[in-house]
């Protein structure tokens, strides 16, 4: 008997990146106080840090969040509401294995020696391989699940 979790199709998972979520919170407050600390002080351009507290504001929403599907034909993996998605074709991927990556890897979207990697936190993830060796990794606080996920739709296209 297979001791993987099993993991109804299609496969649906968020991930919070507390840690990038810390970061760009204390970004922000750093942005909001030399703000504040201008204005006081009768800077007639305190508002130019406007742009920045914005773009902090930003960037914390749009990678703070990374949800994968997995349905019958595909694999997709995006931050935010979509802003950056990678979706690939489930027959299109050779090999699908548990790693564990880096700590020097990071979190959010990073080009590594071992291909893409998109990552909200932690170090637990999923490699999937293509044909001409190219690789691709998702950052996933549950590995397990997510390769019984597309081992079930892989066989799924099998079936069919």
């Amino acid at each position: 008997m297979d001791d993987a979790p099993t993991a109804p199709l299609p496969y649906l998972h968020t991930q919070i990146g507390y840690p990038i979520l810390v970061g760009m919170a204390l970004g922000s407050l750093t942005q909001v106080r030399a703000l504040l600390r201008d204005k006081r002080a009768g800077r007639p351009r305190w508002w130019s840090y406007v742009p920045g507290w914005l773009a902090f504001a930003a960037l914390m929403l749009a990678f703070s969040r990374l949800t994968v599907v997995v349905d019958g034909t595909h694999v997709s993996v995006g931050f935010g509401g979509g802003l950056a998605r990678r979706r690939f074709e489930l027959h299109t991927i050779e090999t699908a294995s548990v790693v564990k990556t880096p700590w020097l890897a990071g979190w959010g979207i990073r080009l590594t020696r071992q291909g893409w990697l998109y990552n909200a936190w932690g170090r637990g993830a999923v490699q999937l391989r293509f044909a001409g060796g190219r690789r691709f990794t998702i950052g996933t606080n549950e590995p397990e699940a997510l390769l019984a996920a597309i081992q079930r739709a892989r066989e799924g296209l099998v079936a069919e």
